[in-house]
């Protein structure tokens, strides 16, 4: 028995040691890997006070380079190479420049130094923003151990040479990614073929970029030193937030917020607020609940977009649009300044910027109908609206549904975004919905902005004839087009508008660019789009119900910029809203079911 014993412990103590052998590459790797997660969470939360970045390699198809040398005092030379274009930053105690070529252009801003951003800081900022991100840089010590254990059982551990260096590959079973790492020299490579991504990531390179004399370009603008650096730092972060939203979606909060006079909700993994009180009440309540996403969609339309406007048009984007905002100004309500007021007081946003952001100067490519009478199957009216629009800068991971009472108003639904107070897609209480379609007029900037316009035909319209009188007698900007419908009397118009022009299109008549009547129907969109939405409404002539109607949005009706579709039932005060995702059309993603009588009693509680 003793000799039993002893045999069975001696072959248990040799498969251990057995077993230790063969996994000891794979246990070295993972406290390897364990310490590293840790030093570089913490570098991150830290910041460092100088680094050396290189990155090299390709995304879709897209070669990008990048270089950046931050020194001790905060001054820096950075550059990058990637969609045909190359920039160089530099910032010193004198100055800060941006150079774009083949564009030649440089921005420079002058003025007392400023501090601009270590980039671990940027980084950090950058992925504790993501939900799903935020809780591994903690670093602690379960997080680590996590990573370790996760690292054991899953990872594969290779040691192999890659562009000439003696480096650890990390694989993972029956995946294409793999993550190449050297610890002393904090090289990353990282290889995913099926999304076709390869990028040489190295924290301490032998070779960085030299200073680059940023002093020749055929164009220059001389701007303001600190919007410059905010720009700088404000579009970096939110750029690289979209690459990653593109790859891992945000997780909508699944637990009601609530305030004094405001609700935050999840139906459907979409955001809800309902919210009452006064317009400043609103806006305070809109800064607090949605914060988080206010600043992403600020950072977006000022800031990422404003470096492709600026590149392209060698005009600074933030001048432009506080030139416009100058003449837009005097035709804004008060009430909507007290609610971007109270917006930016309780987001931690500069009111600037939150004014900035809600007269956005858009350039919509949309479509818009609304069929009724002996088009659909027992008469219902149902106003289809496409809003296609920019899914390249992410807004469709701010998109909220707004229930608003404001006091002295008209209750509304505002299918919008986190940020923007103003309204391209909404139904009010009393039947009324609305929708729009950008045409052309940029800088006919003397009236109320259109976005202000429609929220105010979803405050003061309780029938279509109110919506029609407002439109017209309203100081209007540049060109946009218009369904307006109205449940309690199963009748639409559309509308063509300039600042000095206004056109009402009746159901089944005829204009210029609507060449195509059919009989109790309002339909808008341009070009092949419209041609094919006509062709869709006859096929179904008297056959449309929810599910049609729904599909006559489907591409080609919606562009590949689909941003969001909405269609609405004013009559039962109901509304069905499809949202852009990762890379889909709004049109190709599921629709979820509003009711707005159903909603607006949560404010009664």
């Amino acid at each position: 028995m003793k000799k039993t014993i002893k045999y069975i412990t001696l072959a248990i103590l040799g498969i251990i040691t057995l077993l230790g052998i063969l996994s000891y590459n794979k246990l070295s790797n993972s406290i390897k890997l364990y310490s590293l997660y840790g030093d570089i969470a913490e570098n991150l939360q830290k910041g460092n006070i100088t680094l050396k970045l290189s990155i090299n390699g390709n995304v879709k198809n897209d070669t990008i380079s990048a270089y950046c040398n931050y020194k001790k005092d905060h001054s820096f030379d950075m550059f990058l190479s990637a969609l045909d274009k190359e920039i160089f930053i530099s910032q010193s105690e004198e100055k800060t420049s941006v150079l774009v070529q083949p564009n030649s252009l440089l921005v420079t801003g002058n003025g007392g130094f400023s501090k601009n951003f270590d980039p671990s800081l940027l980084l950090y900022d950058i992925l504790s923003s993501h939900n799903k991100l935020a809780p591994w840089l903690e670093a602690g010590f379960s997080q680590k151990l996590g990573l370790a254990y996760i690292a054991f059982t899953n990872l594969n551990f290779n040691e192999k040479e890659i562009s000439g260096k003696s480096l650890t590959e990390i694989s993972i079973d029956g995946e294409s990614y793999s993550l190449s790492i050297s610890e002393d020299e904090h090289i990353f490579i990282i290889n995913d073929p099926e999304k076709q991504i390869h990028l040489t990531i190295n924290i301490s390179p032998d070779q960085i970029i030299s200073s680059k004399k940023v002093n020749h370009a055929s164009d220059t603008l001389i701007v303001n030193r600190t919007d410059l650096n905010r720009s700088i730092l404000a579009g970096t972060r939110r750029a690289v937030g979209i690459l990653i939203e593109n790859e891992l979606k945000q997780d909508v909060e699944t637990e009601t917020k609530s305030i004094v006079n405001a609700k935050l909700l999840n139906i459907e993994g979409n955001r809800v607020l309902v919210a009452k009180g006064t317009h400043k009440e609103i806006g305070e309540a809109h800064g607090i609940l949605l914060k988080n996403q206010i600043n992403s969609l600020v950072d977006g339309v000022l800031y990422v977009v404003g470096w492709y406007y600026t590149i392209e048009e060698k005009k600074w984007f933030l001048s432009e649009m506080s030139n416009a905002y100058k003449r837009l100004e005097p035709f804004i309500p008060q009430k909507y300044q007290d609610e971007m007021m109270g917006l930016a007081e309780t987001s931690g946003i500069s009111l600037r910027e939150i004014r900035l952001a809600n007269v956005f100067p858009a350039m919509f490519h949309c479509s818009g109908f609304a069929v009724f009478g002996d088009a659909t199957v027992d008469g219902t009216l149902y106003h289809g609206r496409v809003l296609d629009y920019m899914t390249e800068i992410g807004l469709q991971y701010n998109a909220v549904v707004f229930i608003l009472h404001p006091t002295g108003s008209n209750a509304f639904a505002n299918i919008s975004y986190a940020g923007f107070i103003g309204s391209v897609s909404g139904m009010n209480d009393k039947q009324v919905s609305f929708g729009e379609m950008g045409g052309g007029g940029v800088g006919d900037w003397d009236g109320m902005p259109m976005p202000l316009l429609v929220r105010e035909g979803l405050e003061s319209s309780n029938t279509l004839e109110d919506a029609l009188n407002l439109f017209e007698t309203t100081a209007r900007t540049c060109e946009y087009y218009y369904v307006i419908a109205d449940g309690k009397i199963n009748d639409a118009r559309a509308l063509a508008t300039t600042p000095e022009k206004f056109e009402i299109v009746t159901p089944g008549g005829t204009h210029p660019q609507l060449p195509s009547p059919v009989k109790d129907a309002v339909l808008i969109s341009a070009g092949d789009r419209y041609k094919k939405l006509v062709e869709r409404v006859k096929e179904n002539y008297g056959k449309i119900d929810l599910e049609k109607a729904i599909h006559l949005m489907d591409r080609p009706v919606s562009m590949k910029s689909n941003l969001h579709n909405v269609l609405f039932i004013p009559k039962k005060a109901e509304f069905w809203v499809a949202n852009a995702g990762q890379g889909t059309e709004a049109c190709k993603e599921p629709y979820t079911k509003y009711n707005l009588t159903e909603l607006l009693k949560l404010l009664e509680k």
